[in-house]
């Protein structure tokens, strides 16, 4: 399997590439490529109405990006020292506009590893982001800012009918058939509305062992259910579609799950 992985903030690199080391032992004849976009150019100043960056603000940007890349590569490195990381890894740094630097990688990827996005965050973060998810259509892996200590064991999966999680699915087969366990949560208006998913057939005639959880829901905030529903069950990974854009975004963010997300936050495989 070819795997991105992209290093963008040092304050969460450490833990994005923990969850690689940890997915590395559910597919470890994989090649890594650990990318660190670097910002060729101040995304305050792309647009002729912004004008242009003054000497010393060019220079504040230049020395925070060799700070920033500097910093990254020498926790890659004592990472890859220390861990022993099974698979091929290489270390990449490209420097350009990194959306689309992002974008043209993780399309030529089968999973794309990169760290949750924070309310807060510069755009050249955002923007690695939206090219992994949303340009490229990648399946991406988004890891959780603590560390864990397996990955894909015990994978869960909110279903809903969709061609983005049924692409998501066939994507992680290898994860699902190498898993102990595998939980499916399915939210109903109604009960029994939504019909067994078939793969939980396929995954149980594999001797693997599937359950079920159902529930009904009672407001339209369905991501906080799911999330409480997949940390109860015990999983370390949540499979889910990105079904739209900003929907994903605000779910994942917080609002009135973000008391959840402080206390414990799982790995979130994901497909636009």
């Amino acid at each position: 399997m070819r795997i991105l992985v992209i290093l963008d903030r040092p304050e969460t690199a450490l833990f994005t590439l923990e969850t690689t080391r940890l997915l590395l032992k559910k597919i470890p004849d994989s090649d890594v490529r650990i990318l660190h976009p670097r910002a060729a150019v101040d995304p305050r100043f792309q647009s002729p109405d912004e004008g242009l960056p003054t000497v010393d603000e060019r220079t504040r940007f230049e020395s925070e990006g060799m700070a920033r890349s500097f910093a990254l590569h020498k926790i890659f490195e004592q990472w890859l020292a220390s861990s022993h990381p099974s698979g091929v890894i290489e270390w990449s740094e490209v420097s350009g506009v990194p959306r689309k630097l992002v974008a043209d990688q993780a399309a030529q990827a089968d999973l794309t590893v990169l760290g949750r996005p924070l309310a807060d965050d510069p755009d050249y973060i955002r923007q690695a982001f939206d090219g992994a998810l949303y340009d490229a259509q990648a399946t991406v892996l988004i890891t959780p800012l603590q560390h864990r200590q397996t990955v894909a064991v015990h994978p869960v999966i909110a279903w809903h009918p969709s061609s983005s999680l049924d692409q998501l699915i066939l994507q992680a087969r290898p994860l699902l058939e190498r898993a102990s366990r595998v939980t499916f949560i399915i939210g109903e208006t109604r009960e029994n509305e939504e019909q067994t998913p078939e793969i939980v057939q396929v995954l149980r005639s594999e001797n693997i062992e599937v359950s079920v959880d159902r529930f009904i829901i009672s407001s339209s905030i369905a991501g906080e259910e799911i999330r409480k529903r997949a940390l109860s069950a015990g999983g370390d990974l949540l499979i889910m579609g990105a079904y739209t854009h900003s929907h994903f975004l605000e779910w994942l963010f917080g609002g009135v799950t973000q008391d959840i997300l402080a206390h414990d936050t799982l790995p979130i495989l994901t497909h636009h």
